[in-house]
């Protein structure tokens, strides 16, 4: 909260009324087996899902690691419920902007439980031959940047998904003190 109400980072509200999620597939490594890890078909990548929430400045709100076989809108919503709604940050959200994986179920959820709108940003910022940066969007993919120039998340290392979620509250923690 500190970080958003800072001068520099135009005096945004202490709490969050837009957020942006996504998800990486990430590699395993040998220590990382049995049914933590899955298979992702869409990226072809064998390993774990990260679930990343973050707010419009890159900061890393909520974030589950999953096996890679997880299915995008069935875990967000398994998320939304059981971590994000409860979440005291979370509490003024009105716009969560999300990818095209993530229409359909999770938008009809958000919308009828919570009354939050999902959005896929149509305004296109960089066209490149196969691939488009979105408005809003390059802020999670930045964020997934960040957390992997850290050694321990640059694959999946741990036997256990808690473990792995931890290393990731620890490298936002370190991104945020880096700039403090």
């Amino acid at each position: 909260m500190l970080e958003r109400e800072q001068p520099g980072v135009g005096r945004k509200k202490a709490w969050p009324t837009t957020v942006i999620l996504d998800t990486q597939s990430v590699k395993n490594a040998a220590t990382a087996t049995g049914t933590t890890v899955g298979f992702d078909a869409g990226k072809l990548v064998k390993g774990r899902k990260r679930l990343v929430l973050t707010d419009t400045l890159g900061n890393v709100l909520a974030s589950p690691v999953l096996p890679a076989d997880a299915v995008d809108g069935a875990a967000a919503i398994a998320f939304w419920d059981e971590v994000a709604a409860p979440h005291e940050l979370l509490g003024q959200v009105q716009v969560v902007f999300v990818d095209s994986s993530f229409n359909g179920v999770f938008r009809e959820h958000l919308a009828r439980r919570y009354g939050i709108r999902v959005e896929k940003p149509a305004h296109v910022l960089v066209k490149k031959t196969n691939f488009c940066i979105h408005a809003w969007r390059w802020i999670v993919e930045r964020t997934f940047a960040w957390l992997s120039a850290n050694r321990r998340l640059s694959k999946e290392y741990d036997r256990t998904l808690g473990h792995a979620n931890a290393w990731i509250t620890v490298a936002n923690i370190k991104r945020v003190l880096k700039f403090c």
